[in-house]
């Protein structure tokens, strides 16, 4: 199957060689891992840890003060006069150790914006892995169909030429390869619209469809008695983790804004050329108290920030949590569906049209039933392919959303 869908790909795409690209389901998810999406939040992580470690621990530079000046009395002792003053400003509100505490947070912000675009990246690819691989099997399906309708429509034909059957049965036999042949041409347009889907989400440097190529992936079920359990550690999702983050980020900066603005000590040394051949050299101290400006609207924003992000965070844990409990659901959902497909309603659908098509051949059933029965056929078979596609997304879905829980839980138990 796999070689026809390429070459009819390729044809599709206007570039009959090379043919398109097929890959397994493991290997689009590692792939998806490398896409811009990915990478750019992942590097930019990077850098702002890499850059953090040159923040001095000191918030203020030096500053220095030259004063040159003439001595105009008494007339005697006229000269120039200099005042070099070197001064040290220290934050005695604790801004140093705030400030660390806010870039530490800041870090851990991006770092959960880039595993959030990893597991939404790796999601997406699966997602359009798996309709590529729909699509595939359904085209397949309705090609298969099309040889059988214009095997009947020949049928049709030889037997009305002997007079066996009507023109309107010609007329109806010829509809349904035409209807057969339009079916096709969907199915490829879809095979062709998810195969450029699937590239996009493993980042593919040529715009041309890739197909799935493998077995759907068949990743272990969750046991639903453990849906408790996993509903309390939704809090763990990246998508959770980052309001939480930037929420502590926020009230990190109003401790670092209101420390910037606390008490001020500035000690240094002044030396003064004095006249006549003089030169005095002094201590300085000077203290500022936050009186008045104390940094209340940079602070008042940053409050406002926290706030939103604590409401975004309990509304992220609501959708991820019925997330979760809807993904339980589809898993069953989709499993109770393909048993009915697959154990009863496209194995009957099939014998139905196989028997039919007999009986018809012996002149014991109208074209009307066989084209019935046959419509029928492809029908059930066709969603015997998406059902499978969709129970496999099921689980799948679920299974990358755990694994995330998973590794963040051993990361913070594994932490010191």
């Amino acid at each position: 199957m796999l070689p026809t869908v390429l070459l009819l790909v390729a044809r599709l795409a206007g570039e009959p060689s090379p043919a398109p690209e097929a890959i397994t389901f493991d290997a689009a998810l590692g792939l998806a891992d490398r896409t811009p999406k990915v990478v750019g939040p992942a590097q930019a992580a990077r850098e702002k840890a890499a850059q953090d470690q040159n923040i001095s621990s000191v918030p203020y530079n030096p500053q220095v003060s030259v004063m040159p000046g003439w001595r105009f009395a008494p007339r005697d002792q006229q000269q120039t006069e200099l005042v070099v003053e070197v001064v040290q400003p220290w934050n005695l509100s604790g801004q140093s150790r705030a400030r660390r505490q806010t870039v530490a947070l800041e870090e851990s912000v991006l770092a959960a914006e880039a595993r959030a675009a990893a597991l939404a990246s790796r999601l997406a690819a699966a997602r359009a892995w798996i309709d590529a691989w729909a699509a595939a099997h359904v085209l397949e399906e309705t090609r298969r169909e099309e040889r059988i309708a214009a095997e009947l429509e020949r049928l049709v034909d030889r037997a009305t030429s002997l007079g066996a059957m009507t023109r309107a049965d010609l007329a109806e036999a010829r509809a349904y390869h035409a209807e057969a042949r339009a079916a096709v041409l969907n199915a490829e347009g879809e095979l062709f619209q998810s195969g450029l889907g699937l590239g996009r989400e493993i980042g593919s440097a040529v715009p041309v469809p890739v197909l799935a190529e493998g077995a759907l992936p068949d990743p272990p079920a969750p046991v639903t008695a453990s849906r408790d359990r996993f509903l309390q550690q939704m809090a763990l999702l990246p998508a959770v983790t980052i309001k939480e983050l930037q929420a502590r980020a926020a009230a990190a900066r109003q401790v670092e804004e209101k420390a910037a603005r606390g008490t001020l000590a500035q000690f240094g040394a002044v030396l003064q050329r004095d006249a006549p051949q003089g030169l005095v050299l002094s201590g300085l101290a000077r203290l500022t108290f936050p009186l008045f400006e104390r940094g209340e609207r940079e602070r008042a924003t940053l409050r406002a920030d926290e706030v939103r992000s604590e409401g975004e965070r309990a509304d992220a844990l609501l959708s991820v949590r019925f997330d979760l409990a809807a993904g339980f659901h589809e898993v069953d959902h989709t499993a109770e569906l393909l048993a009915v497909f697959r154990d009863d309603l496209a194995p009957a659908s099939r014998e139905a049209a196989d028997t039919r098509r007999k009986i018809f051949e012996n002149g014991g059933a109208t074209l009307l039933e066989v084209l019935q029965s046959d419509r029928a056929a492809v029908v059930a078979a066709s969603r015997l392919w998406r059902i499978q596609a969709e129970h496999a997304w099921a689980r799948t879905r679920l299974w990358l959303m755990l694994t995330e829980v998973a590794l963040q839980t051993a990361a913070r138990e594994g932490a010191p």
